[in-house]
């Protein structure tokens, strides 16, 4: 009975979108939607709470506001829906289709997208704390100004993204904190991180190759082995980073703080270190042919075992 007056529900969402709003159908909480096609539908401010729509067909459908917490979107083709402002959480968008989808201000909190594909998503402002998107793809997505503290984001592809000023930190409250985001083996590589909060993420083996990450803050983040030649630091905040192992080639930390950054094995060759700040960072067995130090202020440096000092270091070798 419920399945029939689902379809029927479903049939005047469609069919009479105006009519269907005009006799309170809103309310379809609960409402098992499994496979249905509502393609180009009119759901907004619908409340959809743990309703099941699994495998629908939801593209180009319009979920302004709607109310999606703990639905089941396992699959579901999402594909250019406008989901602005609705709240999503808890609920289970693995593997979901959300290419060219619209999430500006959208709740994910604790959502799961794991696998899922949002390449192309606009989800300016979307609160996304503890939300799983293992193994997504996000390839050139906007996730500009996006609060998405303690988001497991391992594996995941994040190719070409927007991060402007999000949120991805933990508590930044001047020792390391439980609520980074998880960024270990994602694949961000021309990223825009301008200004992003990356306090205390955990990056290991991170592709961030040509990626901007002008003035982000990257206190206590551990980037070791990370992958990041060619990547652009200028005026980035690393105090307290690790990144053992890392490599830097021809980065740019042009104006970049490092107190007490650990670069211990890291190849940085060509990188530009000019204007830099560097205080107690551990540069031991560093590869630092080309490397450039020109004004750069520098003390108690380790550089024990490091390869190719340039001249243009001024500190103690």
């Amino acid at each position: 009975m419920r399945l029939i007056i689902s379809l029927l529900v479903c049939f005047a969402v469609w069919a009479f979108p105006g009519a269907a709003q005009d006799f309170g159908m809103k309310y379809m909480a609960g409402a098992d939607l499994r496979g249905v096609d509502l393609k180009g539908a009119d759901l907004s401010g619908f409340d959809l709470r743990g309703a099941n729509l699994s495998g629908a067909d939801i593209s180009g459908a319009k979920l302004r506001n709607a109310d999606l917490r703990e639905a089941y979107l396992r699959e579901t083709n999402a594909e250019g829906a406008n989901l602005a402002n609705a709240n999503l959480g808890n609920a289970d968008l693995t593997r979901a289709n959300l290419v060219n989808a619209t999430l500006d201000g959208a709740s994910l909190m604790l959502a799961k997208l794991d696998g899922a594909d949002l390449s192309g998503v606009r989800a300016v402002g979307a609160f996304l704390p503890g939300a799983s998107m293992f193994k997504a793809h996000c390839i050139g997505a906007n996730f500009t100004g996006a609060f998405m503290p303690d988001l497991d984001l391992r594996q995941a592809m994040f190719a070409a993204v927007n991060l402007e000023n999000a949120n991805l930190g933990g508590n930044g409250m001047g020792h390391p904190g439980p609520n980074g985001a998880q960024l270990h083996g994602a694949n961000l590589s021309n990223a825009k991180l301008v200004g992003a909060n990356l306090t205390n993420v955990g990056m290991m083996e991170v592709i961030l190759t040509g990626a901007n990450l002008t003035n982000a803050l990257l206190g206590w983040v551990d980037m070791s082995w990370a992958r990041a030649e060619g990547a652009n630091f200028s005026k980035a905040d690393l105090s307290w980073a690790r990144a053992y192992g890392a490599e830097f080639k021809s980065a740019i930390f042009h104006e970049a703080l490092m107190t007490s950054t650990q670069l211990t094995g890291v190849d940085a060759r060509g990188a530009d270190f000019s204007e830099a700040k560097l205080h107690e960072v551990d540069l031991t067995q560093a590869n630092l042919k080309g490397a450039l130090f020109d004004g750069t202020k520098i003390k108690d440096i380790n550089i024990r075992a490091s390869k190719n000092i340039p001249a243009s270091f001024k500190g103690e070798k």
